[in-house]
């Protein structure tokens, strides 16, 4: 131990004497280390840490598979999850939700609000318990049941002011008198994606039609595995479950199965090949800083064959010599971690600061014990990595060589430049490979960018708009809000066009149905081909400018008295009507009871999902013919900042109705950004470490 402190204390000695080298190793290693650091508190916030419910490794999310098609689909209908959770013997608990957002209505007015539909089991397959008062109960969820909420810490702490009397206390959910009778506690979340400040009872929510309907597909469902059934098993009697059921109802559920998956890869999977790129590259980072290092102890061991070689002399032995060479490697690997913890420190709050919003659990990410423990063990093996060539290379040399090379002053051995001609060859070679990724990535983003949405996104503005219910109970007054609504919008100044569809492109939000084509035979069940469901305004499509392609559009006479008429996109038409004409041809879209609907017009292509996915087919109902309370309006302008007429727009609609509640306020620029944002930022980070990279590279071959 004695001889440890004397090799520190030397050590010291050394690095104070040669500030410069000790300032610029230190740097180059807190880069780094630093960014290794910011980095894995992602991937151990987003990839590694469990979700934050008791045992979540056993809950599994229940998928649904098109054995036809191998597509998958997180959504089911409510028979079959209740077919599901009455019949099996692997789960605990099953539980459905459906995300939502609600019009909280207390004494401070109405509040618009995230939450969920949830069935009585999902608080127990989440093991999650209020922190006030109680979950919810069967009896609760049964129809005609009394209206019940759970709130969260948020909501309660900022509309109540964290009274605990708020138990028992009556609100308004939409139209729907509701009583609080639970508070969840701080930091809990479900769905996982959303930040849900509301939790109501599933059932008492929904229509007799829709819960008798086994095509009316909307639920999430999540199970929790019981102890000693690995999800092996549990799929293979789900899949028992799903052939019963595509035998018992053939017209809904032929050809449909039931997939497994672990919740916490379902929340994750799709980030992790990023994350793991991303995090590849800041260690490659490291690895060129590590050979900075390394070269500048090499360069340094030259100027100290004297030293070394009288140490030699007077007894020290090789395994010694080394020993103190480590030490002082150690030491400067210490210091370059102690730095770059504090740059991960500032780098985490650029990093969250920069994170899509899409990008689950990122409130988690910190530095906790295991990034603490992850930058000690990188820094330890770093000192180790660019110490052990130097600390082998200085002490192999003979006493009289040494003494030799010492005289000479700056002469180096030829063994010691090609050691360093090899680091520096590697360091240039990593620094490439990261620059070469962050100039394909860069040129793909920018490709990207050059992809047409099929609407022109410039000056155009949006809002989200749900009507009240007890404002307007009757689809009639659905339609007289949004006639009104929209007429006042197109005679504002500026406006010179307005419009309203649901949902939204790029809004991530869709609906989706199957149909037929009069005069063809039926399609066999499950095979049905489906396309996305739109309802939208005769302004629409001038608004964003979607272009007609052949036809007409929808006009004010399309009403519920007139014949049922639709719309349909280019990729509609090609796939289902190659060879024929489409116009004039009649559709019946979803069950044999809907109308059928007569083909006007073909209109272009939107890339609804993201500029990286194809068009899907798609078909548009007038509003006036299928009215919804729910509506995204959208105004082209003539201003170059098509925001400057966000209060303009607010102060019309709350001039029809002062209680209604507008929000989403946002321009189509703003959405065709955030549909890209995920590629920006693995594109930004990439770019930033290969710029790192690059500039430690021009520092060793310096």
């Amino acid at each position: 131990m004695g001889t440890l402190w004397q090799d520190i204390r030397y050590g010291l000695r050394m690095l104070w004497k040669h500030p410069g080298f000790t300032i610029i190793s230190v740097l180059a290693l807190a880069l780094g280390i630093g960014a290794n650091s910011a980095i894995f508190s992602v991937v151990n916030a987003v990839l590694l840490r469990p979700l934050p419910f008791e045992q979540s490794e056993r809950m599994v999310t229940v998928l649904s598979r098109n054995e036809g098609q191998g597509s998958l689909s997180g959504a089911h209908s409510y028979l079959n999850f209740t077919d599901l959770r009455d019949q099996n013997q692997v789960f605990d608990s099953v539980g459905a939700y459906s995300a939502s957002t609600f019009f909280f209505i207390g004494n401070d007015g109405p509040e618009r609000v995230n939450g969920a539909l949830l069935s009585a089991d999902m608080f127990a397959v989440l093991r999650a318990r209020p922190e006030l008062g109680r979950g919810f109960t069967r009896e609760d969820d049964q129809l005609g049941a009394k209206r019940v909420v759970v709130i969260s810490h948020n909501l309660w702490q900022r509309r109540f002011g964290g009274d605990r009397k708020v138990l028992g206390q009556e609100v308004t959910i939409g139209s729907t008198p509701a009583t609080i009778v639970g508070v969840m506690p701080q930091g809990f979340k479900f769905p996982i994606s959303m930040d849900a400040d509301s939790w109501m009872p599933l059932t008492p929510a929904l229509n007799e039609g829709i819960m008798q309907s086994r095509g009316a597909v909307f639920l999430g469902v999540v199970a929790r595995l019981k102890e000693g059934i690995s999800i092996e098993q549990a799929q293979a009697e789900a899949s028992t479950i799903a052939s019963r059921l595509a035998a018992q109802y053939p017209d809904s559920n032929a050809g449909q199965g039931i997939v497994l998956q672990s919740t916490h890869e379902r929340v994750v999977g799709d980030l992790r090949p990023a994350l793991l790129v991303i995090l590849g590259a800041v260690g490659f980072v490291l690895l060129i800083a590590c050979a900075n290092v390394a070269n500048l102890l090499l360069a340094r061991a030259s100027s100290r064959y004297k030293e070394i070689a009288i140490r030699t002399a007077m007894g020290a032995s090789r395994g010694r010599i080394i020993r103190q060479l480590l030490t002082e490697s150690l030491m400067l690997s210490l210091m370059g971690g102690a730095a770059g913890l504090l740059l991960a420190l500032w780098g985490v709050d650029l990093l969250i600061a920069a994170t899509p919003a899409d990008i689950p659990r990122v409130s988690e990410v910190g530095l906790d014990g295991r990034v603490l423990g992850f930058t000690a063990g990188v820094t330890l093996l770093t000192g180790l990595f660019f110490g052990l060539a130097p600390a082998l290379q200085a002490s192999k040399s003979d006493l009289n060589e040494g003494l030799k090379e010492g005289g000479r002053g700056s002469t180096e051995s030829l063994r010691s430049n090609r050691v360093r001609s090899v680091l520096v060859v590697v360091e240039v070679a990593l620094s490439l490979v990261l620059l070469v990724g962050a100039g394909l990535l860069i040129q793909s983003f920018w490709r990207l960018l050059e992809v047409k949405p099929g609407f022109d996104p410039e000056k155009v503005l949006a809002a989200d708009v749900s009507l009240l219910r007890k404002d307007y109970p009757r689809p009639e007054q659905y339609v007289a809000f949004y006639n009104e609504t929209i007429e006042r919008l197109g005679a504002m100044a500026g406006v010179e066009a307005a419009g309203a569809v649901d949902p939204l492109p790029l809004s991530n939000s869709f609906e989706a149905y199957s149909f037929q084509v009069e005069g063809r035979p039926p399609s066999p069940p499950g095979e049905e081909p489906g396309a996305d469901y739109r309802i939208a305004s005769p302004g629409y499509f001038r608004a964003m400018g979607i272009p007609l392609v052949k036809g007409r559009l929808f006009n004010e006479r399309d009403t519920m008295d007139a014949p049922h008429v639709i719309l349909i996109s280019e990729t509609f038409a090609r796939r289902f009507f190659p060879n024929e004409e489409p116009l004039g041809k009649r559709l019946q879209v979803g069950d044999g009871q809907s109308p059928l609907r007569e083909i006007i017009g073909i209109v272009g292509d939107v890339r609804h999902a993201g500029l990286d996915q194809q068009p899907e087919p798609e078909f548009y109902v007038s509003y006036l013919q299928k009215p919804t309370s729910s509506m995204s309006v959208v105004l082209r302008t003539a201003s170059a900042d098509p925001a400057s007429l966000a209060p303009s727009l607010r102060g019309i609609i709350g001039q029809i109705n002062k209680d209604q509640p507008v929000y989403n306020v946002r321009t189509m620029q703003q959405l065709l950004s955030e549909s890209v944002a995920r590629r920006r930022f693995n594109m930004l980070l990439l770019g930033v470490f290969a710029g790192v990279a690059l500039l430690l590279a021009a520092i060793g071959l310096y």
